[in-house]
């Protein structure tokens, strides 16, 4: 009996101008003969192999230049013929990784346009089955795996596969396809909730002994004796994805690999330094085995999109995404990190209400190929701008940056701050951060609040999404400059009054709600909104007024949340500027569970325009002092306006 991996069937799309190793096992000795014929039944290639004495054999055949012409293969052992048909030669592409590579077009509101925008292409998919018997994973790689290939018009195959993955290739295809006829298509290879180490190959891991001792520290090496020991979590054994996804691909070449995995490994700054030695090992091992041209392999990979892993304030996603981010910097020919934060975010609430899993895939991917056209196909280096260098003078850290397709800005509109920057001074404690961009790629970051900074970081953050510094098309990629510490960093989105809206996570029974909430929340009897009528330093305002029916208290408050913490142990005061505050009392209140902390507010500078600048002073708070809420009070004495605009929040070190 001849028997041939799923990956030799009809339909399929090989890597053009390359190499294809057809192999499989057969029950005869006699030598078995591969052939490609093309659409005129002439031979193109053919090769013969001796089987072993398991009946194993393989044969390298050369594949034609891309085009849409159409060839069969064919294989005989003499005994047996396996025939596949309406085989394309083109780009091929490896999309894998966890449940963000996974979550397929079903779950994309905009997935019907994309079916339609395909049905006509010479695009391709093949797809590796998930099926395991009892969730018992094979511990050697497993060739024979069923998989399928599926045809651009199958809109119902399609929907089941990777949503950034047929984005991609649909970006690709028309670029590609200009002046020249070439098939497109990738691998859809992934499984939710799986490590990186579930992809590894075991055979190289033990040849690599820099790996063997990275995994035995973290725990990570593959055990035969606890092998499909852990039930229903035995597809996150290190090596079994290798063995039922990767295994039924070996004898493929195609051209880079988008990824899109890493949740798993959001244990910290530990493991940030473990998954690069983790991202070099995969580039190594999928390009020695899998590449077409091994000397312009990509790895193209998504960061991770900001929620909560880990305790509050730890910037274990911040840890994780510069692992990404090193190997890019280090290795701009074989890595690219695309930034995802600036992305807004659209979830499919329809997926157990968990937020893990943004749908803005098809952006993402869009990004995506525009990074991978420009780099594999038109041989033009382009990355987004990454921290080159940085050094601290006269109360400010000059932060230098490289790469970019052009000159620093910030967002798209005049006045924005940006969102996720931070600095820092000796003891550790980061305040949101001005800065000034002072040449094509130089940035002055500093707080007025930290005499002498040290240290800046930028979109870390575990919980702060639309992060808004570009360097012509794309994001900056997130950096820290302290590489010795570990980061907690608090987002106190109410520094900016344009900020309406803030990630903040709670509990709902067993499901994490994790969802845009408001920054500011009224008091009884008030009402508040952002106002850029009445404004003096800052380009916008909240504006705090007295509902109609309210003859006295109104006011305002900020909650505490994971990883934006009312954390004022840490500082001696805040400092806000009032409009029409005449009149009236201020206070700032914190509350902690049912006790409140009354500090009233005291002006210390006229400003204009009926502006004025007034501290309020935290008095002998605990240092590790952490509040529910900070609710800014205001008392009305006689008639005034019933109203307060309030900006440019700051804590006081």
């Amino acid at each position: 009996m001849l028997r041939l991996p799923c990956i030799f069937s009809s339909d399929a799309l090989f890597q053009a101008a390359s190499v294809l190793t057809v192999h499989g096992v057969t029950d005869t000795a006699s030598p078995v003969r591969a052939a490609f014929l093309a659409p005129d039944g002439t031979v193109f290639a053919e090769a013969e192999a001796h089987p072993d004495d398991k009946g194993r054999f393989s044969a390298d055949l050369p594949t034609p230049a891309p085009s849409f012409a159409e060839y069969t293969l064919t294989v005989s052992d003499g005994e047996e013929t396996r025939t596949a048909e309406h085989i394309l030669f083109g780009e091929l592409w490896l999309a894998s990784g966890q449940s963000n590579m996974e979550l397929s077009n079903t779950f994309i509101p905009d997935a019907e346009f994309l079916y339609d925008a395909v049905a006509d292409k010479r695009i391709r998919v093949f797809s590796v089955s998930y099926d395991v018997t009892e969730d018992r994973f094979p511990w050697e790689p497993d060739e024979f795996q069923r998989g399928e290939w599926i045809l651009a018009d199958n809109r119902q195959a399609l929907a089941g596969v990777s949503a950034m993955g047929l984005k991609f290739v649909e970006r690709l295809y028309p670029a590609l396809n200009e002046n020249a006829e070439i098939p497109v298509g990738f691998l859809n290879a992934s499984w939710g909730g799986t490590p990186i180490t579930g992809w590894f190959p075991r055979d190289a891991v033990l040849a690599d002994p820099h790996m063997t001792e990275v995994m035995t520290r973290t725990g990570t090496m593959p055990d035969g004796e606890k092998w499909n020991t852990r039930g229903d979590l035995n597809f996150q054994q290190p090596t079994a994805q290798y063995n039922l996804k990767i295994a039924p691909l070996h004898g493929l070449r195609f051209r880079g690999v988008i990824w899109y995995q890493g949740e798993n490994e959001c244990g910290g700054e530990y493991w940030q330094k473990a998954y690069a030695d983790y991202l070099r090992f995969y580039h190594k091992t999928y390009s020695d085995r899998f590449a077409a041209n091994p000397d312009r392999f990509f790895m193209i990979s998504s960061l991770i999109y900001p929620w909560t892993y880990g305790p509050s304030g730890e910037c274990n996603l911040g840890f994780l995404n510069d692992a990404f981010v090193t190997v890019a910097k280090e290795s701009p020919d074989k890595f690219i990190a695309v930034p995802i934060g600036d992305l807004e975010p659209d979830w499919g609430y329809f997926l157990s209400n968990h937020p893990i899993h943004p749908t803005n895939k098809y952006p993402l991917a869009e990004r995506t190929a525009r990074l991978a056209l420009a780099n594999v196909y038109k041989g033009r280096p382009e990355a987004p701008a990454v921290l080159d260098s940085w050094k601290t003078e006269n109360g400010r850290v000059r932060l230098t940056f490289a790469r970019g397709t052009g000159p620093l800005r910030v967002g798209t509109g005049s006045g924005e701050r940006v969102h996720g920057l931070y600095v820092a001074g000796a003891d550790g404690v980061y305040l949101p951060a001005e800065c000034e961009i002072v040449s094509p790629n130089e940035m002055d970051v500093w707080c007025e609040e930290i005499t002498d900074p040290v240290h800046a970081a930028y979109g870390i953050q575990s919980m702060e999404p639309k992060i808004n510094l570009f360097a012509g098309d794309y994001p900056v990629l997130p950096f820290f400059t302290d590489r010795e510490t570990w980061l907690n960093i608090e987002a106190r989105p109410w520094y900016d009054p344009a900020v309406t809206s803030t990630w903040a996570s709670r509990m709902r029974g067993d499901i994490l709600d994790l969802f845009f909430r408001p920054v500011w929340m009224p008091i009884a009897e008030s009402e508040i909104c952002p106002d850029t009528a009445f404004r003096c330093e800052d380009g916008c305002s909240v504006r705090i007024e007295a509902a109609a029916d309210n003859p006295g208290t109104f006011g305002a408050y900020v909650r505490s949340c994971p990883y934006q913490q009312l954390d004022l142990g840490k500082f001696r005061g805040l400092r806000a500027n009032f409009f029409n505050i005449k009149g009236m009392t201020a206070s700032l209140v914190l509350r902690k569970g049912e006790e409140e902390t009354v500090c009233p507010f005291v002006k210390t500078a006229e400003l204009r325009g009926g502006w004025a600048r007034y501290e309020a002073s935290f008095g002998d708070l605990a240092p590790d002092a952490v509040f529910d809420r900070m609710e800014f009070r205001f008392e009305r004495e006689g008639e005034t306006f019933r109203f307060v605009n309030l900006e440019r929040l700051r804590l006081l070190k």
